[in-house]
Order: C-alpha cells, then structure tokens, then sequence
C-alpha cells in the first residue's frame, strides 16, 4: 500500500531535532548582543532592526524564538529581557555567560558532528581538546561557567569547615581559571594558593591571577596529576572541581596522592556530578555520559557511597557530603585527613 497511516506520534522527535538549531538561534543572539539593546527596556522590532542594521524580516522571527524560550518577554508590539537574560546573557553583566556557552558549543559539535564515527570506535581528538582550556577564551569560558553555577556554593560549603579562617596553604588541582582559589583567598586573608593545572594553563592562570590582584598570594605549577605528586605534607585545603571523573580509572591512586598532600588534620574537598542512577534530570544525565564516554572516559559521575567508601579506607574522618543546589546534578564532599 502507497500511503500508511502512522500509529505513533512523530512530532515530538521532530521537535527534538529542532532544538540544536534553537540553541544555535540563541547563541546567535548573544553574538549579536540582543540582550545587550534589550535589557531595562522594551524595544520594537523594527527599531532593533535599525539600530542592528538587519533585516526586520530575518530578525523578528529570530526575536520569537527567544519568546519561545522564555528569554524575551513580548509586550504589545515590544520585546525586553526576561530577568534570566538579564542576568546571564547581557555582556556587561557580572554573571555573563557568553563565553561559556561558546566553549560548550564548540565542544559539544565536536562530538555531535562525529557521534556515528566515535560509537563504532573512533576517537576524539582529545589533544586539541586539552589545548582548548589554555587559551584565553576557554579559560574565560570556564570561569564564566563557575561563576553562573557552582563558584558560590563551593566556597560558601569550604569556608564553613571546621578551622577554616585558620588555614595557611591551598592547593587547587585543575584551577584553570583561578576562580575558587581567589573566591577562598577572599574569605581567608591569610591564606596562600596554589593552583596545579597542565603547564601552558597554568603560564596562563597565573597572569589571570595577577591581573584580578592576587598574584601575591597566588602561585601556580604545572603539573600532570595523572602521574606527577603533590608536595607532601603541604596543604590545610585541596580543591577539585570537575576534574576528578578524569582519574576515575584509579580512583584510589588520585586520592592517595591527595592524601599525601594534605597536612594532618588538613581538608580535601571535591565538587563533582552525582547521583546518574537516582530518578530526574534523565534527559541531562544521558546526555552528559554519553558525551563523556565519546571522549574516552569512563564517566562524568562519582556517586556519593563510591567516594565517601574510598576517603573512609584512606583514613579520612568527618566526611560531609552537599549538593552544591536543589535542581542540579552537582554534589560536594568534603573529608579530614586524620590527625
């Protein structure tokens, strides 16, 4: 028979297909600084399409599709930002979240322009990957990511640890950016931090340093923590964020080459995802693992009872555990290392 009648409902994958050409739409937007021309007004199309000098025709349905996902706020025959946009999206906003989309875009088309490939067994070019969180853009990119997120939260969870206003050093593994060390050495003023990163990161995290005025309390090293050790005995505090998944495939090894940097009595603290096999956020999650283990990883998630098992059998005391918010995938651990 020429024509059958469908028995399922086809729309919503259709639908599904169509959101990486919104997310393009919306970073689009940014590029074009919308949100900037939006922001504390309501402006019509064709007085944006003015001031733009675009093509009203191009930009109004590009305006809808910010409608469409709760960004833009239609208004009569007017548009303005949505709190949300003002917040993140707007360029001179403290919050602004421009270069980190970008870093996860560019990424992100990494592996979804080669996702057949890579599940019948290619490999990511994991090289220019690392090369990528060197350069000044990734490293803003990333830093914008912490602050729109987990920054806060991290910081607020270590400086409530017992003997914090107390600590002399901290080591930060992977600091990139610079962004928790310098958040810590605001809230301990006599405190000093050490960030260890890949060495063409860390050239570059330093300079980041000096330029916000913490490079006298800042020095960083280059290092490869795969294989390299910390200096023993140093540290009242180590920090990783989001680099732990990475020494996933021996685990126990990582965390004993922390343990060996630490002080008695000192404090490791990890903030990490979590929580892949608890109910919601399912879309999120399969999407952030499949990516994961694209790139050659084991997983992007440490569960909670794996973690606290491993810091317990090292000796660790006083483990507290916190999801860094209420509607994230995000958890932070901290952990004593034994006096």
């Amino acid at each position: 028979m020429l024509v059958t009648k469908p028995q399922n409902n086809f729309e919503p994958i259709h639908a599904m297909l169509m959101q990486s050409f919104n997310a393009k739409a919306i970073m689009s937007a940014v590029e074009l600084k919308i949100f900037d021309l939006l922001d504390g007004s309501v402006r019509e199309a064709s007085s944006l399409a003015d001031e733009m000098e675009v093509s009203i025709e191009r930009l109004e349905p590009l305006l809808n599709v910010l409608v469409a996902a709760d960004l833009v706020v239609k208004e009569n025959d007017g548009y303005r930002n949505t709190p949300c946009a003002s917040e993140f999206l707007v360029s001179s906003a403290p919050l602004y979240q421009g270069d980190s989309m970008r870093l996860t875009m560019r990424f992100n088309a990494m592996v979804e322009d080669n996702i057949t490939e890579l599940v019948r067994g290619g490999e990511v070019n994991m090289r220019k990957t690392d090369q990528d969180w060197g350069v000044d853009e990734g490293i803003e990119g990333t830093a914008q990511d912490a602050m729109g997120g987990p920054l806060s939260p991290v910081i607020d969870f270590t400086a409530s640890l017992p003997g914090f206003v107390d600590f002399k050093v901290m080591g930060d593994i992977g600091g990139n950016h610079g962004m928790y060390t310098m958040g810590m050495l605001e809230r301990n003023t006599n405190m000093h931090g050490v960030i260890f990163d890949l060495p063409p990161v860390a050239e570059k995290s330093q300079a980041r340093c000096d330029r916000f005025g913490f490079g006298d309390r800042v020095t960083t090293q280059g290092i490869n923590f795969l294989k390299d050790h910390l200096p023993a005995g140093e540290f009242d505090l180590i920090l990783t964020s989001h680099v732990l998944y990475i020494f996933k495939e021996d685990l126990v090894g990582a965390l004993e080459r922390i343990a060996e940097g630490l002080k008695p009595g000192g404090w490791y603290v990890s903030q990490h995802y979590s929580g892949y096999a608890k109910p919601g956020y399912e879309m999120a999650k399969a999407s952030v693992e499949l990516l994961t283990r694209l790139c050659g990883y084991s997983s992007h998630f440490i569960e909670q009872e794996e973690l606290t098992g491993i810091l317990k059998n090292l000796g660790f005391e006083d483990i507290r555990c916190q999801p860094v918010s209420e509607t994230g995938l995000g958890l932070m651990i901290a952990a004593r290392k034994a006096v």
